[in-house]
């Protein structure tokens, strides 16, 4: 019996860290890169619901995302890996439309990569590297989204060629006068699940 204990001590331990019930792994969609390969514009829309919970937010079709809200130093690393990648591209969203504050957008990183199954031995120094640093790229976004910069292509204009590079287009779309395409709005209520316990966040309705 004691044994017995022993065993599922850990796997007790185990379970309420990383909570079984939360298997909400981000949908694959489809990306369009820059030349640049730095740069990626999001082709299909990319829902992301926060464990058992209804909360969910959508990154639009258009959207150009940078890794920008990543630290520098791990953004090739994230561009490598598909594991990481789907919860930057939502973080990433988070820190350009600025409807949660930040920390509660890191927090749902977390919780994204957790629940896309990203080891613990990388997603806990990336969280901790965005905290650290991601205030940056947080200010830099509320700048851009203050100057009326592009960020969300529209329908018409997401044909793009090798020599496309995104900073010379994105000039050029605001020297045309070019507007943000649709963007998606991010509920009070996913923002919410951020200043949860992850526990919390991942398991409850």
């Amino acid at each position: 019996m004691k044994a017995v204990r022993r065993t599922l001590l850990p796997l007790l331990v185990l379970a309420a860290i990383f909570p079984a019930a939360a298997q909400q792994p981000i949908d694959p969609v489809d990306f369009r890169p820059f030349v640049d390969g730095g740069h990626w514009i999001v082709r299909q829309p990319m829902t992301y619901r926060i464990g058992i919970s209804n909360a969910t937010m959508t990154v639009p079709v258009g959207f150009v995302t940078d890794f920008a809200s990543i630290p520098q130093a791990l953004q090739s690393i994230i561009r490598q890996n598909g594991l990481y990648l789907l919860p930057a591209v939502v973080h990433d969203y988070l820190y350009w439309k600025q409807a949660c504050t930040r920390e509660q957008a890191d927090q749902i990183f977390m919780l994204a990569m957790i629940e896309n199954k990203v080891a613990d031995v990388h997603r806990f120094p990336i969280h901790a590297a965005v905290r650290a640093a991601g205030g940056f790229a947080w200010d830099d976004n509320a700048k851009e989204r203050a100057a009326n910069l592009i960020r969300i292509l529209p329908k018409d204009r997401m044909t793009i060629t090798a020599a496309t590079l995104w900073p010379d287009y994105r000039l050029k779309l605001t020297q045309d006068g070019v507007v943000n395409g649709p963007d998606s709005d991010v509920p009070a209520a996913f923002c919410a699940r951020g200043s949860m316990s992850i526990t919390e966040a991942l398991e409850t309705p």
